[in-house]
């Protein structure tokens, strides 16, 4: 089973090597604190850094799907659509 800190760092490393084939302006990072464990897994939402960083509001991301890592086996993917809809009724997401 893994800890926060190892499913964070996970998290992070799946996020960074995905989001290089989306292009130049991909320069996203988790949010530490707003992921959360649910269903064995870890959730972490990600955003733009220059969003986070400089508060500049049109580099917010919208309809982004958070990165899951299940804690028994330590994979990686994104949440499909259907579970963030599930964790947004739950006010999870």
């Amino acid at each position: 089973m893994l800890d926060r800190e190892e499913a964070e760092r996970r998290a992070a490393e799946f996020l960074a090597e995905r989001s290089r084939a989306w292009g130049p302006s991909s320069d996203v990072r988790i949010v530490p604190e707003y992921c959360f464990t649910a269903q064995g897994r870890f959730v972490a939402p990600y955003d733009h850094v220059d969003y986070l960083d400089h508060g500049r509001d049109d580099m917010q991301l919208g309809g982004n799907l958070p990165v899951a890592v299940d804690l028994s086996t330590g994979s990686c993917s994104f949440l499909t659509w259907e579970e963030a809809e599930d964790m947004m009724e739950r006010d999870l997401l």
